[in-house]
């Protein structure tokens, strides 16, 4: 039996809201089988390169079966990750946007603290479950679902007023609620941007071989040594960069992020990383997505970048 109540979809949506989400939805929790079919392929024709614990959990990430709980609904949280003040930085290397500000992981959930305690309070009895890309579950295409926007040619979720520089957060529950979103219409059209400004091909319409893309290659490989980054030493956002609906609309509604944890920190803005010790890089970047890569994998990766000799590559 679905929770009719508009009152507390306003409610979540605006506790959501005081907490730095720009976006909020609510969908059934179920992954339509077209989104299913897609992954298996993707994962058979060995698209997810050496990430090897993608094909595993598969029940959880195409059924959602292991949550601890049956979910009968999932609600979508976005935020805005963009500091405007990225494009007036001056770097000899570039920097994914996503990773100059703390750990979105940590960050998000404690911004989501508030609306879990809302509804454990007035649910006890119902149970709830916070993924912030730490669980094995299709994140984008659960937030289509729920209304957050419509996956693009680029294989991100595009927002038609915010574009795609926002980070997801799912909050699965077994509480039937009312799904009110409406999924949104694919606008990508016939524009081919985000794949032709791709300088490795790792893009098709739709589809993304993660073995050519440069994120991967930055945070993913652990090889001795890599190439084709073109000036990329962490992640990758030119698909994103390219994209009309973050060249002129997002950049129109402010494109700016409300959570003051995701703006660049210092480090960025007087160019250290390059200088960084050891000690120093992990000490700066234990509160950061960076922590994902090793203090050699950020030094092969600026090697690679800037021409200089790379150090050793013991424990990339």
């Amino acid at each position: 039996m679905v929770l009719e109540s508009k009152e507390l979809l306003s409610d979540l949506r605006n506790i959501a809201s005081a907490n730095g989400f720009q976006l909020f939805g609510v969908a059934k929790a179920f992954v339509p089988k077209s989104d299913q079919e897609n992954i298996l392929h993707w994962v058979q024709e060995g698209r997810h390169g050496k990430m090897d614990w993608f094909p595993k959990n598969m029940n959880l990430r195409l059924e959602l079966e292991g949550l601890g709980f049956k979910p009968e609904s999932v609600i979508a949280l976005g935020a805005l990750y963009n500091d405007p003040e990225y494009d007036a930085l001056n770097l000899p290397y570039r920097f994914s946007r996503y990773a100059m500000g703390e750990d979105y992981h940590s960050v998000l959930r404690k911004k989501a603290a508030d609306l879990l305690d809302f509804l454990r309070k007035n649910y006890p009895n119902q149970k709830f479950r916070q993924g912030v890309d730490s669980l094995p579950v299709p994140e984008k295409i659960l937030a289509r679902e729920a209304g957050l926007g419509w996956i693009g040619k680029n294989t991100n979720l595009i927002h038609e007023e915010y574009g795609s520089f926002f980070f997801i957060s799912l909050i699965f529950t077994d509480l039937p609620l009312q799904y009110a979103a409406s999924i949104a219409k694919d606008r990508c059209g016939t524009c081919r941007a985000c794949i032709d400004s791709c300088p490795t091909g790792a893009l098709e319409p739709y589809r993304i071989d993660a073995r050519k893309c440069i994120s991967y290659k930055t945070i993913e490989d652990r090889s001795e040594t890599v190439d084709s980054l073109h000036g990329w030493v962490y992640g990758c956002d030119i698909c994103q960069e390219i994209c009309p609906w973050n060249q002129v609309k997002a950049r129109k509604k402010g494109w700016k992020t409300e959570i003051e944890e995701f703006k660049i920190r210092d480090l960025f803005k007087k160019d250290k990383l390059s200088t960084l010790e050891e000690k120093e890089f992990k000490a700066s970047f234990k509160d950061s997505a960076v922590s994902r890569i090793s203090y050699k994998q950020m030094k092969r990766n600026l090697s690679s970048v800037t021409g200089l000799k790379p150090e050793s590559p013991d424990n990339l």
